[in-house]
């Protein structure tokens, strides 16, 4: 993730403002976020020298809390020091163009227009689905936490973030039992790594 908020500088972009050629860098920034983020890894690819599916399976670990507001627009901005901040003439300006026609609002610059600025940054793990077998045939199961961080009287979650002290359970065709969480590493993150 961090590759994507750096970007890639992009050589000779004629820029329509100036019409000059200058260097221009492109990145990827989240600007909201779901309340139910599903990750998918692409583990099955297509092999141009054997024309065959295969497998992918090296080490991969994931996260049991993902905190996804480092990449996030307001905080790479905040960080940059390119915050857009509005004074209070911009705040009557804004408030007379939502009163105004239609026609005259229908003309926003996009480098002016900004995100809505989400407050839901983390994640989470509760569930992770996993294959056996080859590219071409196997078996799918699943990992649940069924029981997630209790909500106390007051409203708040004390331990939600500890998904490993919550209740797990494996989902497999007919069978649904009983799962150790610390087993997850060995069974769901791919080979070890050469050591």
């Amino acid at each position: 993730m961090a590759k994507q908020i750096e970007g890639e500088v992009i050589n000779d972009y004629k820029c329509e403002g100036c019409e000059k050629k200058v260097d221009i860098t492109k990145r990827t920034l989240i600007a909201e976020t779901p309340n139910v983020l599903i990750v998918h890894l692409q583990r099955i690819v297509f092999n141009f020298d054997t024309f065959q599916n295969d497998k992918l399976n090296q080490h991969f670990v994931f996260p049991k809390l993902l905190d996804l507001k480092p990449y996030s627009y307001y905080e790479v901005m905040k960080k940059e020091h390119r915050e857009q901040k509005k004074s209070e003439g911009q705040e009557d300006e804004s408030e007379e163009e939502t009163q105004a026609p239609a026609e005259e609002n229908k003309e926003v610059k996009e480098e002016d227009e900004q995100p809505i600025q989400d407050d839901c940054w983390e994640y989470k793990l509760v569930g992770v689905n996993v294959h056996s077998g080859s590219a071409n045939a196997g078996h799918y199961w699943s990992y649940i936490n069924t029981v997630r961080g209790l909500e106390e009287k007051d409203g708040s979650h004390p331990g939600w973030a500890e998904t490993e002290k919550d209740q797990w359970m494996e989902f497999n065709d007919s069978t649904v039992k009983d799962y150790k969480f610390e087993n997850l590493e060995d069974e769901c993150f791919g080979d070890q790594p050469n050591s």
